[in-house]
């Protein structure tokens, strides 16, 4: 993308910001001014003429540190564009140098294609040398709700994981991103917590309970649940493996004592059994565990359908705690 223009001095006066402001702010505006103050403004700006002045095309934090200095002219590059040309070319430099967020990347493409209609999802991927794919991704993240896309602007979630959640209804979205927030997760473990929460929802589960939507609160919260206790399981096979080698440690300094020798060696095979056992539990967690196992779906607790023991719960104690259910024959 190349346009035949000229350079010259401009009064700032005569220049005025963009209509299209891809940036929703325009922080480091000061540092850049210092920077200028220094060293000059070593690129500069690009205009395209108007009736009676000039428009920013690319270089609108520039010209504000310029008018922040009180300095008259700015050094600038006019080129005669369309108001469509001045879009792209100010879309190729924010993309090209990363100066946007993906939220303001997707705010600039929707605009493009949806309320200009200058052209499609291809057409635009090819002026801005992205492709496709990343251009459709980044405006779906315009479907999720406003608070997400905050989220998303401060870099708490990344848009790849806000994309694996779009499924789920509104109001769940908002909750499993506290979720995420709090618990980091890999996109493929949000991808497979969502694709399992839906296939309960949609009855293809045996512990499955009829009255939930896809994506429901009940079924993420269930999801998480088993996320945490998956990560408990995890975290305790690699103490235990920890521990066993320290075991080894020892044993190698004992040599002469056989009898303490021998007891080291009895705790050791326990230690190992144990980790054994923590691995099968891992493998049928998902499998065989029920919902009603961590009191989540209390609205279904007397339907007189579920075969989970009734436990007396006082007000102190929480009706989702683990240790309140029976769990013998459960991993059976």
């Amino acid at each position: 993308m190349s346009y035949p223009g000229i350079l010259q001095e401009i009064n700032t006066a005569k220049i005025r910001h963009p209509i299209h402001q891809f940036r929703m702010n325009l922080d480091g505006i000061q540092d850049l001014a210092s920077s200028i103050r220094e060293h000059g403004l070593l690129q500069p700006i690009v205009v395209r003429p108007l009736q009676r002045e000039y428009e920013v095309v690319a270089g609108n934090r520039r010209l504000a540190a310029i008018k922040l200095l009180k300095l008259r002219k700015i050094s600038s590059h006019v080129i005669d564009l369309t108001e469509r040309e001045a879009y792209e070319v100010a879309l190729v430099e924010n993309v090209q140098h990363k100066t946007m967020n993906p939220i303001e990347e997707a705010v600039a493409f929707g605009q493009y294609v949806e309320s200009y209609g200058w052209g499609g999802i291809s057409e635009l991927a090819k002026r801005i040398g992205r492709s496709q794919e990343f251009v459709t991704r980044r405006i779906q993240l315009l479907r999720l709700p406003e608070t997400i896309q905050e989220e998303i602007m401060r870099q708490r979630i990344t848009p790849s994981a806000a994309l694996e959640m779009l499924p789920l209804d509104k109001g769940v979205i908002e909750e499993f991103a506290d979720f995420i927030i709090k618990n980091p997760l890999t996109r493929n473990e949000i991808r497979h917590i969502v694709k399992v929460s839906k296939e309960k929802s949609d009855g293809n589960d045996p512990h499955h309970y009829m009255g939930t939507t896809p994506g429901s609160s009940t079924n993420i919260a269930y999801e998480k649940e088993v996320y945490l206790l998956d990560k408990a399981l995890l975290k305790t096979v690699a103490v235990m493996k920890s521990t066993l080698l320290n075991f080894d440690d020892i044993l190698d300094n004992v040599s002469d004592d056989w009898i303490l020798k021998e007891l080291l060696m009895q705790y050791r095979l326990i230690i190992h059994g144990d980790i054994d056992t923590f691995l099968k539990l891992r493998k049928r967690l998902k499998a065989k565990i029920p919902k009603g196992y961590f009191g989540l779906l209390l609205h279904n607790e007397d339907d007189g359908n579920s075969k989970l023991p009734k436990i007396a719960v006082d007000d102190k104690t929480e009706k989702s705690a683990i240790h309140l259910w029976a769990t013998k024959g459960l991993w059976q």
